[in-house]
C-alpha cells in the first residue's frame, strides 16, 4: 500500500472537523432564509431585525461547536463563549450587509 493512499483513507477516516460542519449548516440555512426574504421582497430593516433570529437551532450548535473548540485549547469559558458569539454575529453581519445589493438587483445568493 501507497503511503499516499493510506494518507488519503485516513483523510477519509477522519471525522469532520465539527466547527466547520456547523459552520456549513448555519450558513446554508442564511441562504435558504436570505432567499425566502429576497423572494418575499422585505425592506432592508425587517430583514436586518428578523436576522437576529433566523437559524436558531443552527446557530446554537455553531456556537456549541466553537465554545468545545476553544475549550480544548485551554481557553476561558467565558473568552470562548464571546469569541463564538462574535464570530456567529460577524456571519449574520454579512448578509445584512449584502441584502441591499441582491434585493436591488434581484439576484439570489447561490444563483447567477
Amino acid at each position: 500500500m501507497s503511503l499516499t493512499f493510506m494518507i488519503a483513507m485516513a483523510m477519509v477516516a477522519a471525522p469532520a472537523d465539527p466547527v466547520e460542519a456547523a459552520r456549513k449548516d448555519f450558513n446554508e440555512c442564511l441562504v435558504k432564509f436570505t432567499n425566502e426574504s429576497l423572494d418575499a421582497k422585505k425592506g432592508a430593516s425587517d430583514f436586518t431585525k428578523e436576522s437576529e433570529a433566523a437559524c436558531p437551532a443552527e446557530k446554537t450548535k455553531l456556537i456549541e461547536a466553537m465554545v468545545k473548540s476553544e475549550m480544548q485549547y485551554g481557553g476561558k469559558k467565558a473568552e470562548a463563549e464571546s469569541y463564538a458569539s462574535e464570530e456567529t454575529q460577524m456571519i449574520i453581519d454579512s448578509y445584512v450587509g449584502s441584502y441591499g445589493d441582491f434585493l436591488a438587483s434581484n439576484t439570489r445568493h447561490g444563483k447567477s
